[in-house]
């Protein structure tokens, strides 16, 4: 087992195709897509079920990194590129142990 970090974005599934172009520029090797999330937050409820341009649904990004720095430029990044007065979301880092930390 390794340690490793665990990166999560939670934001607007209109933005995702962007968020994971963003994640390719700080040559991630994988992530993970959880969509039609439901909750409520600062802008309001989320019903999960979508609409023809996924306006009221959001998605869960998780991407597993070696490196805090890395994690924390990644996590930066989505902040001030779509966060931080543009779209709704957050983003948290967690300490994680992975079995094949070759792959992260």
């Amino acid at each position: 087992m390794a340690e490793a970090k665990k990166v999560v974005i939670i934001t607007e599934a209109v933005i995702e195709e962007k968020v994971i172009q963003l994640l390719n520029t700080h040559e991630v090797k994988g992530y993970t897509v959880y969509r039609s999330l439901t909750g409520k937050g600062e802008r309001g409820l989320r019903s999960g079920l979508g609409g023809l341009l996924n306006f009221s649904e959001n998605v869960c990004i998780e991407i597993i990194v070696s490196d805090e720095l890395k994690a924390l430029a990644i996590m930066e990044a989505v902040y001030h590129k779509f966060l931080a007065d543009k779209f709704a979301g957050i983003a948290y880092l967690e300490d994680i142990r992975v079995i094949r930390p070759e792959k992260f």
